[in-house]
């Protein structure tokens, strides 16, 4: 019961956040038009100040979890992999290809996987938990805004490796993150004045870009794209952490390492995945409602999940 309470303290802010989006638009404060372009300020502005204070303010010190750490990369690099070759074979849209890729394995790990580790093992099992997630999220965007380039362009075009390269170095999670990184490495310091105001645009932006997702959900479109919620959720909430959690175990994890190994994939699709979707040429209705149904979907799974790998003495 402690899980699904953690999981439901986690997932109803989202609700509240998409469901006031949903009534503001529906009062007439604001069209399509307007959420659109707030959209594309929030990818644009807020989310760079995100990632940079998500790694300005983390402890990061690799230490003895290198090793844990790089086979963690390794699973994930290999899923991101199989997920790039198989789906174009299945998915023939290209602005659909990239949002069936990311939503297979983009968690929302520092709103849920965190959390959860604490819950479980402690302050300290958390600790190697956020070191996870910080190194896993910039694979997460850097291979997401590759994604996104590659099917960014008519079908049978040649893929332009040098278009690649420029929207990973320009898209503003990463300039964010390297910037952030500098900081860290340098040991850079900012004033508290301008310290304040930094966070606090960051912990706007996840509220402010879901707010954005109930605003602008096409609720009578999800019946057009059910046979791609229903099997792109099912993997994602299901298969691929059942997966990654099997293979762990069998290479010899236990305990809390394991357990970090499965939430890394068992939590709902990361709230970046529907402005990045929205502005890199994906298909953002789809986008947003594999997010909406999986963050709702999670309050459930990630329940029975644990509940039943405990029972089974596997956690």
């Amino acid at each position: 019961m402690n899980s699904f309470m953690i999981a439901a303290n986690a997932v109803i802010p989202f609700i509240c956040y998409m469901l006031y989006g949903f009534i503001i638009c529906r009062l007439g404060l604001g069209d399509d038009k307007f959420y659109n372009k707030l959209n594309k300020v929030v990818f644009k502005a807020f989310f760079p100040l995100l990632m940079f204070n998500n790694i300005y303010s983390a402890d990061i010190d690799l230490g003895s979890n290198l090793s844990l750490i790089m086979v963690f990369c390794g699973v994930m690099m290999a899923i991101i992999l199989l997920s790039m070759i198989l789906v174009p074979l299945i998915v023939k849209e290209n602005p659909k290809r990239g949002v069936v890729i990311q939503s297979i394995w983009r968690s929302n790990t520092l709103m849920f996987a965190y959390p959860l580790c604490v819950t479980m093992y402690g302050d300290e099992w958390g600790a190697v938990a956020s070191l996870v997630i910080a190194t896993v999220v910039p694979i997460y965007n850097i291979c997401t805004v590759m994604i996104f380039s590659v099917f960014d362009r008519k079908n049978g075009s040649k893929t332009d490796l040098k278009k690649i390269l420029k929207n990973i170095i320009t898209n503003p999670l990463i300039v964010g993150a390297i910037i952030g990184g500098v900081f860290k490495l340098t040991g850079w310091v900012l004033p508290q004045s301008i310290e304040k105001p930094v966070e606090g645009f960051a912990n706007m932006t996840t509220p402010l870009s879901i707010l954005i997702l109930g605003a602008t959900l096409n609720i009578p479109d999800i019946g057009k794209n059910m046979k791609y919620i229903v099997s792109v959720l099912s993997l994602k909430l299901v298969i691929v952490p059942g997966i990654v959690t099997v293979i762990m175990y069998m290479a010899g994890f236990r305990g809390p390492e394991l357990f970090i190994a499965f939430i890394l994939y068992a939590t709902p699709i990361a709230g970046a995945s529907f402005p990045m979707a929205q502005n890199m040429g994906g298909d953002g209705d789809l986008q947003g409602q594999l997010l909406a149904i999986s963050t709702v979907l999670s309050l459930f799974t990630i329940f029975f999940w644990i509940a039943g790998l405990t029972a089974a003495g596997i956690f």
